[in-house]
């Protein structure tokens, strides 16, 4: 199965998606993009990692004082590791909005845990990003002096990376050994 969106993967993500378990891809908005973590050897199987608290009365995955989240996908069987989302360097907010300090950035890695779900720690991942802001009609928006798009961090980008990595949402979905589907991350990004 192809790509059922209208939207390509944020760049990062492009590589370690596939869109082959049709059940997956029902009910779609039409600013979605979704796609299934693969491995680069074809898990499908995996652990969590992330840093952050998962809040209990809500049952999703939020930041933790000041470090913001940060989530990993491990392969069960390689131990691949693959970045899911940074709230420090995804989406709308972290391009053009939200600063953090370098130090607090690489403090997280040493604060990863792992995820646990109703005792399960293995599971498929579904990702999804929303897609709200047209950048196509606002484009002039985001250019600057030199006609540029022109990122906090001060790196340019083309207007296709804009495209891809400035989705305005994003959330992942968690299906554990038993086919139980529970969404775990919604971060609004704009």
């Amino acid at each position: 199965m192809k790509n059922p969106s209208t939207y390509l993967a944020p760049t990062y993500l492009n590589d370690v998606v596939t869109y082959e378990e049709p059940l997956y891809f029902q009910d779609m908005i039409d600013i979605e993009w979704r796609g299934q973590i693969q491995s680069t050897t074809g898990g499908r199987k995996f652990k969590l990692y992330y840093c952050g608290t998962y809040d209990e009365a809500i049952k999703l995955l939020v930041d933790q004082d000041d470090f913001p989240v940060v989530i990993y996908a491990e392969d069960c069987q390689t131990k691949e590791r693959i970045l899911l989302f940074d709230y420090a360097k995804h989406g709308y907010d972290a391009l053009f909005c939200d600063e953090y300090e370098e130090e607090i950035l690489k403090q997280r890695e040493g604060e990863l845990q792992p995820l646990h779900l109703g005792g399960e720690t293995e599971f498929e991942i579904l990702v999804y990003a929303y897609y709200g802001i047209d950048y196509d009609d606002e484009m002039e928006e985001f250019l600057n002096e030199e006609g540029e798009i022109e990122l906090i961090s001060g790196e340019i980008i083309s207007p296709e990376d804009l495209k891809r990595n400035g989705f305005d949402f994003f959330g992942m979905d968690v299906i554990d050994t038993k086919g139980n589907r529970q969404r775990i991350v919604e971060f609004e990004l704009a």
